[in-house]
């Protein structure tokens, strides 16, 4: 039976900020709060037409081009609720509204910023750096890129100990000197059930603590995956602890439907608020510790801010939220903390390096009939190798200023995979616009041309990222920035058609060389195959 009921929601803090722009005005910078943007598409809107709001999330740019008159909002805090802004537009851009709907009556609202400039490019570089003093960011070092190798894009959950072993021993006889692989991180597949993270998979017979010794043993670093606030109803906890578990209001535990397959299929989620749950997180990632785990991947913190009723009444599911992670962080102070899924306002200060891309996957676009391996991606075509580049590209302005951003692995390999040399390397080239260069591909069977790849993905980087020829509704075709101190463009051909870039529409010399092709020394234009990239350094 359909519920026809409404029921009266609890108020909110709520503002408005009315605007002084010019009647044609209609440039519109929208912006995600998490790596799966609830609204698809590029950030950059003409927003035209009637009466009508255009909805965005932590920031928002508005502005006129032709003016160069643009004004940022945005908040600057996230520690009890996130923010979202609405452009409200009636035949012109009339005003911002912001809502933060865990801020009660009378509580004192998230901070708020209000810039001005002709550049929004550079209004968000200026935010993002108020938000990361705000927030208490301390920044990890990113004077080189880390590079390393994760289980999950080739193996996915049915990854086991014997296929770990025998990559590692692919990377130690491989090459590694110009492919330094400095993380090898086990993902999704070695737990009994998603929750009972120290309870090992009948696919992993060894102990954990014995593969972190070979790969230490190897020279490199040992990493974890796991999902620190999601229980499944088939886990050990979830049946013997429901007093973790944040409830509703008949005090049942939320359940959603996450990714993993039956039985695992169902979550709940921990209450960071609750002693008991403290207690719990630090057991498990110091267990980890002392099996001499250092890099940690913590996906689904998107899940674990549901509204619902807490230990800490005071708590709202944002502080809870931070309450646990914060747990997690000082009981093991020294680790590499990566987020995944996570609201980035609601983990900075608390994790070192965040995922800022979609998932990708074996396919340039993913199919929608996809079916093998069983729970290896989604039906959704914003997932794959192009979904992953243009969400990465749209959170320029974050990279090594609210966290190392992880633009997840890197796809080169040629087996096991289905896209082209091209499309590979678009891929790459979100590991050298971020520094962050990890790769579930088989360093046993990669072809040479392709290893060569990861190789100039791991030694370029391409820093202070922005956006160059970019226009409203479109992603954008360049992005600019410093090679080893040297003015460099990377330039993007996400089309079905050869285009030519000339360089002086890039601002570049004459004379510049190509690195992710590897062209070597060329001279005055560039002409890139459609699916394919490049990244020219100016001579």
């Amino acid at each position: 039976m359909i519920k026809t009921r409404w029921e009266a929601v609890k108020s909110c803090y709520r503002a408005y900020l009315p605007l002084d722009l010019p009647p044609q005005a209609c440039f519109v910078y929208s912006s995600s709060n998490n790596m799966v943007p609830t609204f698809q598409g590029p950030n950059l809107h003409y927003v035209t037409g009637f009466a009508g709001k255009t909805p965005s999330q932590d920031v928002i740019v508005v502005g006129d081009e032709n003016t160069r008159k643009y004004i940022l909002a945005g908040a600057v805090t996230a520690k009890r609720s996130l923010s979202y802004f609405f452009l409200h537009r009636n035949g012109r851009q009339e005003g911002i509204s912001v809502c933060q709907p865990m801020i009660a009556a009378g509580e004192e609202p998230e901070e708020l910023v209000v810039l001005e400039g002709d550049d929004w490019r550079e209004l968000l570089v200026q935010y993002a750096n108020i938000t990361a003093g705000k927030m208490q960011v301390k920044m990890p070092d990113s004077s080189r890129n880390l590079s390393g190798y994760c289980t999950w894009y080739y193996y996915y959950d049915a990854v086991s100990e014997q296929n770990l072993l025998d990559n590692l021993a692919a990377i130690q006889a491989a090459d590694t000197s110009r492919f330094p692989v400095e993380v090898v991180q086990i993902d999704d597949g070695y737990q009994r059930h998603q929750g009972d993270w120290l309870d090992a998979h009948e696919n992993w017979p060894g102990q954990l603590a014995e593969t972190a010794a070979k790969i230490i043993a190897s020279g490199r670093i040992p990493g974890i995956w796991l999902m620190p606030f999601m229980v499944s109803t088939a886990s050990r906890v979830y049946a013997e602890h429901p007093e973790y578990l944040v409830k509703d209001a008949e005090n049942k535990p939320i359940i959603i439907s996450g990714w993993s397959a039956p039985p695992d299929h169902l979550w709940a989620c921990l209450d960071g608020s609750n002693p008991m749950v403290q207690a719990h997180l630090r057991n498990v990632v110091k267990s980890f510790w002392a099996m001499g785990f250092r890099y940690f991947k913590f996906d689904a913190l998107g899940y674990g801010m549901p509204d619902g009723v807490r230990y800490d009444k005071n708590c709202t599911a944002v502080s809870a939220f931070r309450e646990g992670l914060a747990v997690i962080r000082r009981a093991v102070p020294e680790a590499t903390i990566l987020g995944c899924g996570a609201p980035y306002m609601a983990v900075l200060g608390l994790v070192d390096n965040c995922r800022v891309s979609q998932d990708t996957s074996r396919y340039w676009i993913n199919p929608s009939n996809c079916q093998y391996p069983p729970n290896c991606e989604t039906s959704s075509a914003t997932m794959g190798i192009r979904g992953a580049f243009h969400t990465t590209c749209s959170n320029w302005w974050m990279f090594d200023r609210w966290f190392r951003a992880d633009p997840d692995v890197i796809m080169a390999r040629q087996d096991n995979a289905f896209y082209t040399f091209g499309e590979a390397r678009i891929s790459a080239l979100a590991g050298m616009m971020t520094g962050v260069v990890l790769t579930s591909d088989h360093l046993g069977t990669i072809a040479p041309e392709r290893m060569a790849l990861l190789e100039r993905c791991a030694k370029y980087r391409l820093r202070d990222v922005r956006p160059q020829l970019c226009w409203c509704d479109r992603w954008p075709y360049s992005y600019s920035g410093t090679v080893d101190g040297k003015f460099a463009v990377a330039v993007v051909n996400d089309t079905e058609e050869e285009i030519e870039f000339k360089f002086s529409d890039l601002q570049l010399p004459v004379s510049c060389v190509e690195v992710l092709q590897n062209l070597g020394k060329i001279t005055e234009k560039i002409i890139v195959a459609a699916h394919d990239a490049a990244l020219l350094i100016a001579e």
